[in-house]
């Protein structure tokens, strides 16, 4: 390990493999410490495998749908086995295409784990035993972050799972409890629901995705429980038990009143905290905050030469969000950019109906004095939602009524997930209402309901009624 290199990256996840991908083609010397994970929890336990599952449940569903296309057809089989596989299958793919990445960009890969012993230097042990040392001018730290559990009496007890777990796909389950309605939990409320589970979701806050458009999460709220899930919001989880039959009982608090439900199983999924215990951080004098990770504009810390992206930095983010800060920070750190500009982070949940948003929706609009006008195209007047059987949801823009450029989009239905790329560069460019109902949108697309928005917002929609 006393190869001399330019730049270390801690972490292999997709703020760590990035970064070492961009200092390779900016010619310098990386090695990344990976600890046995390449691809970090987005690729072997979050947003990859969870894909695959979805697309399994997506699958089941529009089975059940196709007799109303004039598609008869049995229920669907539900074989959990060969949906392991297929998930299976898609990471190990996915990891091989990284491994090959590393090597054709000369980068130096370290199996091990990272723990800061000085300014630019990293020690690497296996097991607790040290195998060596890196040292560079420039470190990057990239180590994600980690399932959180709330202290409820009873979360370490059996048959209480955590994602970690769930992306296994065990089960099936007659009766499940999920515990958190973020994107993770409701993913896994929607999986779960299309393979004949009876789903209970329990949110503290007064609605499911609450970092959302209000409105998103009542439309959101609406499909679940046509699903078959069970709602629990303004419910705080209290205990965790066993049965005399051998379930699990949730007790929970809600308006005052004690209440419980028996399931099969619970799901955590009530966030995440920042993968940085025992890595010798705040020893060598890194500023920390609540286990985060402290940076500047530039995303330097407090040591020169060590910087840090991606949700060690913020407990929890999105993987797009983390590989685009492993760029900017990496060339931040080889001197290429001195400054970089801020962008813009969307938002997705791929529940069906997808729920995407990027910038103010109305609510935190309001709550910081914007003075805006709202468009809204609901996609149930769209020709190609019509001829899918997919109307639910809508496309809705805020623009800031003196500027007319936009600042914020929600998106709720089918593909929202990719609409929401478009409106990303429009609200980083500076883009403004009048621009969006100049462009024009391939016709039937789902797309055309954002031009539609736009209209509405300066009250010129063509296919809603006047207002």
């Amino acid at each position: 390990m006393s190869k001399k290199l330019d730049l270390i990256v801690v972490g292999g996840g997709p703020g760590g493999y990035v970064s070492a991908i961009r200092g390779a083609q900016l010619g310098a010397k990386v090695a990344l410490i990976h600890n046995g994970d390449l691809g970090g929890t987005c690729l072997r336990r979050g947003c990859i495998p969870s894909k695959a599952l979805i697309y399994c449940a997506a699958s089941a569903q529009s089975c059940r749908e196709a007799s109303a296309l004039g598609i008869e057809n049995v229920p669907p089989t539900l074989r959990f086995d060969k949906m392991r596989d297929h998930k299976t299958r898609t990471v190990r793919q996915l990891v091989k295409g990284i491994e090959t990445l590393m090597k054709s960009n000369r980068i130096s890969t370290v199996d091990g784990r990272g723990r800061l012993t000085g300014p630019g230097e990293v020690t690497v042990s296996v097991d607790g035993q040290i195998k060596g040392t890196l040292t560079a001018p420039r470190i990057i730290w990239a180590t994600g972050s980690v399932v959180w559990t709330p202290p409820i009496p009873g979360v370490d007890g059996e048959r209480v799972i955590t994602s970690d777990h769930a992306i296994d796909l065990p089960g099936p389950f007659d009766e499940l409890a999920i515990i958190g309605a973020g994107a993770v939990g409701l993913e896994f409320a929607y999986i779960y629901s299309q393979f004949n589970s009876r789903v209970h979701i329990f949110e503290i806050q007064d609605r499911i995705g609450s970092t959302e458009d209000p409105e998103a999460s009542e439309v959101l709220a609406d499909a679940l429980s046509r699903y078959g899930c069970r709602i629990h919001t303004s419910a705080r989880c209290t205990q965790i038990s066993d049965t005399p039959d051998g379930r699990k009982r949730v007790e929970y608090e809600n308006g005052g009143e004690l209440q419980d439900v028996e399931v099969d199983t619970v799901l955590m999924a009530a966030g995440r905290q920042a993968n940085t215990a025992d890595m010798g951080l705040e020893e060598v004098g890194v500023q920390m905050d609540g286990g985060r990770i402290v940076v500047d504009e530039d995303y330097q810390t407090t040591i020169e030469g060590l910087y840090a992206v991606g949700d060690c930095i913020r407990d929890a983010g999105y993987a797009h969000q983390a590989m685009h800060e492993g760029i900017r920070v990496t060339e931040v750190a080889l001197g290429h950019k001195q400054h970089p500009s801020p962008f813009a982070v969307p938002s997705v949940m791929f529940t069906r109906p997808e729920v995407a948003a990027v910038g103010l929706n109305e609510q935190t609009a309001t709550e910081q004095g914007v003075d805006y006008v709202v468009g809204k195209f609901p996609f149930s007047a769209l020709g190609k939602a019509a001829a899918m059987r997919k109307r639910m949801g809508y496309v809705k823009l805020l623009g800031d009524r003196h500027s007319d450029k936009l600042i914020g989009a929600s998106i709720v239905g089918e593909g929202a997930s990719e609409l929401i790329a478009g409106l990303v560069q429009a609200l980083r460019t500076g883009a403004t209402l009048r621009d969006l109902t100049a462009t024009c949108q391939v016709h039937p697309t789902m797309a055309e309901a954002v031009g539609e928005a736009a209209l509405d917002a300066l009250s010129r929609a063509l296919h809603l009624p006047p207002k």
